[in-house]
């Protein structure tokens, strides 16, 4: 993963980033990592765009969700929202729990060379 830009840091009360990751397989790859501190709420929106090598394939996906951290156990806060917009079949953006974090992945399909680029804005209290 390449962060690009990642102003007002990690996790916390408001954060932003940009993140860039290139994948050659169907191989699940964390393209950011959110953390979730002790005791808050966050949510995390991601827009991410992704384009195959050659340019014959291209997407657009949204996914919004809320987490919450109590007492170092985060939880998903009802559903998460996912918005597809011209997504060949395979490619695919996920929010995973891992610890007091929450990991953006995508996953494109074998053999193929896939750039992807991440937006994930969060908002916390």
């Amino acid at each position: 993963m390449k962060i690009i830009r990642r102003p007002g840091g990690g996790g916390g009360s408001g954060s932003a980033a940009i993140t860039i990751v290139s994948t050659t397989d169907g191989t699940i790859t964390t393209i950011d990592t959110v953390p979730i501190p002790t005791d808050q709420v966050l949510m995390i929106s991601a827009k991410i765009v992704a384009i195959k090598d050659d340019f014959a394939s291209k997407a657009g996906l949204e996914i919004e969700a809320i987490y919450a951290n109590s007492s170092g156990t985060v939880t998903l806060q009802g559903a998460v929202n996912y918005q597809h917009r011209q997504v060949p079949s395979g490619w695919d953006v996920t929010f995973v729990i891992s610890g007091t974090n929450v990991l953006i992945r995508v996953v494109g399909n074998a053999a193929t060379n896939i750039d992807w680029k991440c937006n994930r804005v969060t908002l916390g209290v």
